[in-house]
């Protein structure tokens, strides 16, 4: 089923013991189009449902009755820096069961069995990646308005059941979100508050005795810079159990924070909050 800008939602339907129907896509690019840069309003999201429904031919609020199984929540801000440096100072996720991943135009955390993902999108190089497979002039204009903007988006995503929907999010149907759409935005900035920043982006290797042992430990401040405190503790439980103690004294004494002072984050974390704000607001006729 076709939307604008060829953003497609997929529908399935299986006939057996159990007859069921699966809707798949993203309901937000669905509504505004593929190229679309805006975030679906609570109302917006009631009127796309009530479109499915006609389409599918549906009783009235028969759609609210379908259950997740998967969810993704993401929001998109344009901040005051740039989102592609941005991307590359986020270096952790506060619980230890996320694994980072380096991708084209995003960075990943996941979940060892993929339950649940965060992912961070630097728009100017999915925006990049378009030039060259322009295929109208809409997407032409598109890309020549948004290459110079800094829009971030981060998304997460809950996944594999709806019990696992149900236990991080509160909702089970379309029509709890109907109902309780605040709760996914809630959900939202709760998850962008686990990300860990780098604590200095600046380390300079200035030695006073010019020893060797100075240049290691710049080294490896450089690391622990890198990967963050949980990406460190990631690393050191690589080794023989006998060595891991060894290898946390060590680190101790050098800095293994989470960047929870970063201001970069606070402005990020801010800027995101505001855009959320109007999400959660009916539009006023």
């Amino acid at each position: 089923m076709g939307g604008d800008n060829e953003a497609f939602m997929t529908i399935e339907i299986r006939r057996g013991f159990y007859d069921d129907c699966r809707i798949y896509g993203s309901i937000r690019k669905w509504y505004h189009g593929a190229l679309s840069e805006k975030d679906l309003r609570w109302e917006e999201f009631i009127e796309a449902i009530d479109i499915l429904e006609q389409i599918l031919e549906l009783p009235e609020k028969e759609l609210y009755k379908f259950t997740l199984s998967k969810i993704e929540v993401g929001l998109g801000a344009k901040i005051p820096y740039d989102s592609t440096y941005v991307k590359t100072q986020i270096v952790g996720f506060k619980r230890s069961s996320y694994k980072i991943g380096d991708f084209e135009g995003y960075r990943k955390f996941a979940t060892k069995n993929q339950d649940r993902i965060a992912k961070i999108y630097d728009k100017k190089t999915e925006i990049r990646k378009k030039i060259g497979l322009i295929k109208s002039i809409e997407e032409e204009q598109f890309i020549e308005r948004t290459k110079e903007l800094n829009i971030f988006r981060p998304e997460f995503t809950v996944q594999k059941g709806k019990a696992n929907v149900r236990k991080d999010i509160g909702i089970e149907t379309i029509g709890d979100i109907v109902a309780h759409y605040p709760r996914l935005l809630a959900y939202f900035l709760r998850q962008i508050k686990h990300w860990q920043f780098k604590d200095d982006s600046d380390i300079e290797f200035n030695p006073t005795k010019g020893s060797v042992k100075e240049f290691s430990d710049y080294l490896l401040s450089v690391a622990i810079n890198y990967l963050g405190a949980v990406g460190v503790r990631d690393v050191i439980s690589q080794l023989a159990p006998d060595y891991q103690s060894d290898a946390r004294r060590k680190v101790k004494k050098l800095t293994v924070g989470s960047g929870s002072d970063n201001q970069l984050k606070k402005d990020v974390i801010r800027a995101l909050q505001i855009q959320s704000v109007d999400l959660f607001r009916r539009k006023v006729l």
